[in-house]
């Protein structure tokens, strides 16, 4: 009997589970057939409440996307900041580079069109040093033994002449500059025509000696190479004639050595080259013969 009970209350829960199932598929069919206004409604009513609260979400995170946008745009505009300044450094050292390079070819163009056609440069050399001091006004240069220079040669640059060789070695060579007071050049003034002798003051200037007390020097006249003695070529420029505060007149060299840079060697006459044993001053005389009597004063 038990068994039996049970079994009728099963059939009537799934006959009344079955029919629940057919009434909700029919009903939601009718709503499916059925294009009801009030869904569209209630639909339209959903999506204007919630849309003020999705932009509210949604306005944070743009602006931290944009953010984070600006921080990358930042980050890569310093980096191209960078590169640019780095790039400019570069350009400009090149620049500088380019404007060396240039002012040195066109002093050593000066160079050669200063230099005389009928006087053979043997090197030119770059300036190392310059010896400024008391009792000295030397050059070193970088040209040498190697490059055929000897003692004695005169060394001129592209405003004039700079001075002579004085002591050479394998590489380098050293230069008693005009200015020295060991310096001694045999000149010529150009436009009154007198001889003289330019000799060094171990400062700014040349001073005028052995000039002939009836010569009437030209202020701002130029001043170039005799070539007398054969130690220094006719022609070479050395400066011009200015007034000194003391009335007497002065040479005012063209070439100033502090800002030289390269130099150029010139042969020098062999004859006097042959004579030269002074270490780039004057020539040594050649010997006499003294007669000596007893009793008697010398006779030359």
């Amino acid at each position: 009997m038990k068994n039996n009970n049970s079994s009728k209350k099963l059939y009537k829960y799934n006959k009344a589970f079955n029919s629940s199932l057919v009434i909700i598929c029919i009903i939601l069919v009718l709503i499916g057939k059925f294009d009801l206004i009030i869904f569209r409604n209630v639909a339209a009513f959903l999506t204007d409440f919630f849309a003020p609260i999705s932009n509210a979400f949604n306005k944070p995170v743009k602006e931290i996307e944009n953010v984070i946008e600006d921080v990358q745009s930042v980050t890569q505009l310093r980096k191209e900041n960078i590169r640019l300044k780095i790039e400019i450094k570069r350009l400009m050292v090149s620049e500088k580079n380019m404007s060396l390079v240039e002012s040195e070819l066109i002093e050593l163009k000066k160079i050669l069109n200063f230099i005389p056609k009928e006087n053979k440069v043997l090197a030119t050399g770059r300036v190392l040093n310059i010896s400024g001091g008391t009792f000295a006004k030397t050059m070193l240069i970088n040209t040498g033994i190697k490059e055929g220079i000897k003692i004695g040669q005169p060394v001129v640059s592209s405003d004039g002449l700079v001075g002579s060789i004085i002591n050479v070695g394998p590489s380098s060579s050293r230069v008693l500059l005009l200015i020295d007071i060991n310096s001694m050049v045999p000149i010529f003034l150009t436009q009154s025509g007198w001889p003289a002798i330019a000799q060094g003051q171990n400062g700014s200037f040349l001073k005028l000696r052995f000039l002939s007390s009836e010569a009437s020097p030209i202020i701002g006249e130029i001043v170039e190479t005799s070539g007398h003695g054969g130690k220094f070529p006719s022609g070479l420029n050395l400066g011009k004639i200015i007034d000194s505060k003391s009335g007497n007149y002065v040479v005012k060299l063209s070439s100033n050595p502090q800002k030289l840079r390269f130099v150029s060697i010139l042969e020098v006459n062999s004859e006097y080259d042959s004579l030269n044993k002074s270490e780039g001053l004057a020539p040594l005389q050649g010997s006499k013969d003294v007669l000596n009597l007893k009793g008697f004063n010398k006779i030359n």
